[in-house]
């Protein structure tokens, strides 16, 4: 293989002629550096080198204007465009539609188009698009049916929206004209400018003899320059083309050498024999693998097998149409590969600083005073650059702000750590952002504990920040501006990486190969919406519009493409295309047009292979947990506790009714959900909040009144001691500030209406109820012992009732369900039933109900056993008692054996070990289950 610019090189060296005033103009940088190593294995002797451009230094080299960066231009272009259309839009805002209308303003001077027919033609076609004149009056008609009315002329909205596709042509008059007054100049107004001047250095020395080396796609400017030193100047131009796309017709690869071919200047340029280097026999593996994941893993063996039979990294290439992969990609091959160079940009966007980033925007955004929402706290927190100087500081924050449910964390708390916490974790606004984030950035940069990679990150963060300062000082109506600018600006910036070009192993964007060749080629994501890239950008100007001015279109970019990977391969011996056997859900992402191409027009042989992980469904067997010596310890532990906490609870044990596997995993194992601050008022939190109010207050009503009787006047300020515990409950709940009012306001401000509203019902049914005294709230510590006939002989019961009163020679047993439980059910036995709907509230009231039976030796007077819901609450019933087959349980005393023996056989069932820990045969249950990923139901 002999690569296109060692050919020209040693053209250039066989001419006998001095170098020192050839000029050799290339596509790109990394051309030249290739150009000057194969001139360098050329020469037999010391001679001085030609002068080696890109075809930007060269066309820059013939005016005096500078072209600042993107920031700057758009924000010049902002200044004029409010200027001309009254712009009342903050810069943020404009910075999208802005750097659009910069692009299209390039496009329209690179391709030399009148600029003044263009911006009139795209006028008036907007402007037919809002008028109706041209319906007829059935369509009218139609149309007025739909849409209400139709109006004759133009609204001011329409209007104003003409005005201002009229007002777009004046822009890029006047923006053109501001920029030369300032010596400035965006790329295409450079380009043209200097193509329509050209002729005015004709007698001039100029740059001597020029060679343009390697060109393709080139815009009209482009054109009409390397056309006139080759008219004027003799100048030669040195293709790089592949007769096998240049002389078919329906290969896109070679439309602009096609076209160049037939113009009267450039057909002169072309050699008589075109080289066929891509028809040359070569070893062409074609591998489909399962996502880009695969892609990259596959890569790694391949390649790591080829080296080990002989092929050298400085032959090879590695080519990524997809930059998102670059990572992956270097980890793949790191462990085998010494040396290595990256010759292409990685987005700032991706990485991890991008993400801190965002993270401190979301924090000062969502700040409220000196408190931070938990959300970005807990994510910095978690983040790699955050834990790297102190692991454990980070960790044990976390685990206190989970601990204390703490939604909005005061900064004091957060500042106490590490440097970068005490930077990050203070105010600050829209006008001391920039200062705020550089201070953090720098931080992050002198850590000893990050890579170099990430120190790189930092220092390009840093230059973007420090950009936007100059350009736009502190100039931000908030902060949301602010990111969505930044988020902008930062969208297409990419780090460019360095490295020794000429040795190792290359690793390529598909732009960076052009000129360039090599023996053994890998080509990864060689799928549709890669190679080539569904991703187009924004425009004013719409397809028509470009059609018929010979702007750009999707066209023009596959063609492009489709060169750019037939060039990679044409002159390489080895040659590897990877591609992904996956679509997309909506079916895209296929095969790449362009290696379809390769496989059944080449006529190249292919060995293609598709790597497939064969699928072995496993049958999902029942999960049966056998109750062995260890299962029968850690069960034995249920009985054991202190003497609030001792005992299984009647929750537990309704969970053991449901799915024994479920009691198995959460009361035996325990293992518990990932611990996550609430911060949204779900159905536990407003139960919570209901009993703590209910208990304070008649706890605080007790002992103000040294007396457990409470009587109908005890309820006449009720709604004021409810609001003052219900604001004690909230700081309690979510550890707000006790001197400081709570702040209510969305969720929060409903579920507080919604809670006194529940609690003023259950006042309202205790007025009517009293005078009664209250047996107590929130009980705790009550256990009961059954003795049983297996081992360990006795299961302890132990649980916490939520309040007791007694009327009378009647004592309710009380349990509050902010749900829609229901009071009703068939009988004792139906309450222990499996598979079948099942009254746990009830099952855990009558739980409740023997418990506080048996401690207390209660053997006269009754006892009711009662809900107080959602469900009897709001329907002005006159008992909250239970229902059995339809008849309120006015006495549970006759019915408490009957539940005590059903009890017993359950918890024997419970203890013994003939019953494994099985799955419920009820898939219902499943649904809610935090275990249903466990056992797949």
């Amino acid at each position: 293989m002999t690569p296109f610019l060692y050919n020209i090189a040693n053209e250039l060296i066989a001419r006998k002629k001095p170098l020192q005033h050839v000029t050799l103009v290339f596509p790109n940088r990394r051309a030249t550096l290739y150009f000057r190593k194969y001139l360098t294995d050329c020469i037999q002797n010391p001679v001085f080198s030609p002068k080696l451009l890109t075809i930007e230094e060269f066309i820059s080299g013939f005016s005096t204007w500078r072209v600042p960066d993107r920031l700057e231009l758009v924000h010049r272009l902002y200044t004029v465009y409010g200027n001309e259309v009254n712009l009342e839009e903050a810069f943020d805002r404009f910075y999208y539609w802005g750097e659009m209308l910069l692009r299209d303003f390039d496009e329209i001077d690179k391709y030399l188009v009148n600029a003044g027919h263009l911006f009139k033609d795209l006028s008036n076609l907007k402007e037919l698009d809002t008028q109706f004149d041209y319906l007829t009056p059935d369509h009218k008609e139609y149309l007025m049916n739909f849409w209400g009315s139709i109006r004759a002329g133009t609204s001011e909205n329409k209007q104003k929206f003409v005005e201002v596709w009229r007002s777009l042509g004046t822009v890029y008059t006047k923006f053109r004209s501001e920029l030369s007054g300032a010596g400035l100049a965006y790329e295409g107004m450079l380009h043209r400018h200097v193509a329509d001047n050209l002729s005015l250095r004709d007698d001039e020395s100029g740059p001597g003899e020029v060679s343009f080396i390697g060109f393709n796609a080139l815009t009209k400017a482009e054109e009409k320059i390397i056309a006139w030193f080759v008219e004027k100047k003799a100048s030669n131009v040195y293709w790089d083309v592949d007769e096998y796309y240049l002389n078919t017709e329906w290969q896109e690869a070679g439309e602009f050498f096609r076209k160049y071919m037939n113009d009267p200047v450039f057909r002169k340029t072309f050699p008589s024999d075109i080289p066929a280097n891509l028809r040359k026999e070569k070893t062409v593996q074609v591998f489909g693998a399962a996502q880009p994941v695969g892609q990259v893993k596959l890569l790694g063996q391949v390649l790591e097998e080829a080296l080990s039979k002989g092929v050298k990294p400085d032959e090879t290439v590695v080519v990524l149409p997809d930059e998102k992969v670059l990572l992956p990609v270097l980890h793949s091959v790191s462990g085998f590969v010494d040396s290595l160079n990256v010759t292409m940009g990685f987005p700032l966007s991706s990485t991890p600083l991008f993400n801190l980033i965002e993270l401190i925007m979301d924090l000062q955004i969502g700040r409220r005073g000196d408190y931070f929402n938990h959300r970005p706290v807990i994510a910095l927190l978690g983040h790699p650059y955050s834990t790297a100087p102190d692991p454990n500081a980070a960790h044990a924050k976390r685990k206190e702000i989970l601990e204390k449910n703490w939604v909005y964390i005061p900064k004091n708390f957060l500042a106490s750590s590490t440097d970068l916490h005490r930077l990050m974790f203070v105010d600050t606004d829209e006008k001391s952002i920039i200062p705020y984030l550089r201070a953090i950035i720098l931080c992050i940069g002198s850590m000893a504990e990050i890579g170099k990679m990430d120190k790189e990150y930092a220092y390009y963060f840093l230059k973007v920040i420090n950009r936007m300062e100059e350009v736009l000082g502190h100039d931000y109506s908030s902060l949301q501006s602010f990111l969505k600018l930044f988020r902008q600006l930062v969208r297409f910036q990419k780090i460019p990486f360095s490295g020794e070009p000429l040795r190792g192993l290359q690793v390529m964007g598909m732009l960076e190969t052009r000129n360039l060749d090599f023996k053994n080629v890998f080509i990864l994501s060689l799928n549709e919406g890669s190679l080539p890239s569904y991703e187009t950008k924004g425009s004013y100007i719409p397809y028509s519009v470009r059609k018929a001015y010979a702007l750009p279109t999707v066209e023009h970019q596959d063609a492009m493409y489709a060169y750019l990977f037939y060039r990679s391969v044409q002159r390489a011996q080895n040659v590897f295309l990877f591609y992904n056997t996956e679509t997309d859900v909506l079916g895209q992402g296929e095969m790449s047009r362009f290696l379809r191409q390769l496989i059944y027009e080449s006529g190249l042989k292919l060995e293609h292979r598709i790597l497939n992980n064969t699928i072995h469904p496993h049958q999902i067997e029942p999960i049966i947990i056998p109750k062995d010596s260890k299962v029968l310890e850690a069960l034995n532990k249920l009985n054991e506790g202190s003497a609030r906490f001792r005992g299984i609870s009647p929750s537990a044990l309704s969970v053991y009714l449901d799915c024994r596997l479920q009691f198995y995993l959460k009361h035996i194992l325990k293992i518990r959900e990932a611990n996550e601050v609430e911060e949204d008022l779900d159905a536990r939190v407003f139960g919570n909040l209901l009993h703590e109010v209910m208990e304070k207050f008649y706890v605080q009503l007790v002992d103000r009144k040294k007396s457990k009787l409470v009587e109908v006047t005890d309820f006449d300020h009720a709604d004021d001691q409810l609001s003052k515990l219900l604001d004690d409950a909230v700081k309690q709940l979510y550890h707000l500030d006790p001197g400081k009012p709570v702040d209510y306001d969305g969720q929060r401000l409903i579920v507080r209406e919604i809670v006194k509203r529940f609690a003023n019902q259950i006042f309202e049914a205790d007025r009517k109820r009293a005078p009664f005294v209250i047996e107590g709230t929130e009980l705790e510590g009550l256990v009961y012992t059954l003795q049983l006939n297996t081992e360990p002989g006795k299961a302890v019961l132990g649980g916490k009732i939520d309040r007791v009163d007694r009327k009378g020679d009647e004592i309710r047993i009380i349990d509050y369900k902010t749900g829609m439980d229901k009071s009703e059910f068939e009988s004792i036995e139906s309450l222990f039933v499996r598979e079948k709907k099942r009254n746990k509230a009830a099952f855990q009231t009558m739980v409740y109900a023997l418990m506080y039976v048996r401690n207390t030796g209660i053997g006269k007077g009754r006892v009711v056993p009662g809900l107080l819901s959602r469900s009897n609450l709001f329907d002005d019933a006159s008992s909250f008692g239970l229902i059995m087959n339809k008849q309120i349980i006015t006495n549970a005393l006759p019915l408490l054996p009957e539940f005590e023996m059903h009890l017993k056989s359950l918890l024997e069932e419970l203890f013994g070990t003939d019953q494994p820990f099985d799955q419920t045969t009820d898939t219902n249950t499943c649904r809610l289950c935090p275990y249903n990923r466990i056992c797949y139901r």
